[in-house]
């Protein structure tokens, strides 16, 4: 997982070059609020590796409300994509249960 991180840090690193020599002609959005997105997008594919789907939607949706409020993707509010949200949580819940309450089905503690 880490020589993926570098080798994806080093393809920015020479995006960002390329782009800084030719320059930036179509690109009308701010670098730095794109950060918190690629961030939560992160989280979101190591919450999906180690099967935590819940986490991995909850991250997933972060993402998608900050993409939608800096770059207007879609004509929705933040609160609609929550309650949505929230529903597909549940949802995943009673779908995937947890591994843990699994194996503390069988324990009388």
């Amino acid at each position: 997982m880490k020589k993926l991180l570098g080798i994806g840090f080093l393809l920015v690193s020479a995006l960002v070059l390329y782009f800084g020599s030719v320059g930036w002609s179509s690109l009308d959005v701010n670098l730095w609020s794109l950060i918190p997105i690629g961030l939560f997008l992160f989280f979101t594919l190591e919450n999906f590796l180690k099967k935590d789907y819940k986490a991995s939607l909850m991250c997933l949706i972060i993402a998608f409300i900050i993409a939608n409020a800096i770059l207007n993707l879609l004509p929705i509010s933040s609160g609609l994509v929550i309650g949505a949200g929230v529903l597909a949580c549940i949802g995943i819940g009673f779908i995937f249960p947890d591994k843990d309450k699994k194996l503390q089905a069988g324990r009388f503690c």
